[in-house]
């Protein structure tokens, strides 16, 4: 069974683009517009894997990763700042805020699906279509 991933992004392109790659991919994907809504979803709904934002409106990136970690019903699974902030010292600030990675955007679609499945234990990716 492949992974259930949540993104949580404000900005509806990119939020539907990242839905759009993962679901061609074979995964489950949820989408959350603002911080508040994605910590609710990500408590609810126990992701194997969330893609947060760091600037957005309710709750910006930040406290939505600070909020999960202080939950006791938050069941641990990697949660990756996908961001525009990509200057020199972002990524060190991500990492401490509890972020497990720092990816920047625009997502490269090539790319995207293996960067995160790399996040993903073997059992959780999604089985890969071979060409006929």
């Amino acid at each position: 069974m492949a992974a259930r991933i949540l993104i949580i992004e404000d900005d509806y392109f990119s939020r539907e683009l990242a839905m759009y790659l993962l679901q061609t991919a074979g995964y489950t994907v949820m989408g959350a517009e603002d911080g508040r809504t994605g910590v609710d979803m990500a408590l609810q709904e126990r992701p194997d894997l969330v893609l947060c934002d760091l600037q957005m409106p309710v709750l910006n990136g930040k406290e939505v990763v600070r909020r999960l970690h202080a939950s006791p019903d938050w069941h641990r699974v990697p949660v990756l700042a996908v961001t525009a902030f990509s200057m020199a010292g972002d990524r060190e600030a991500a990492l401490a805020a509890g972020f497990d990675a720092h990816v920047t955007k625009p997502i490269t679609p090539e790319t995207f699906i293996p960067d995160m499945e790399s996040f993903l234990p073997p059992e959780l990716r999604a089985p890969r279509k071979s060409a006929l």
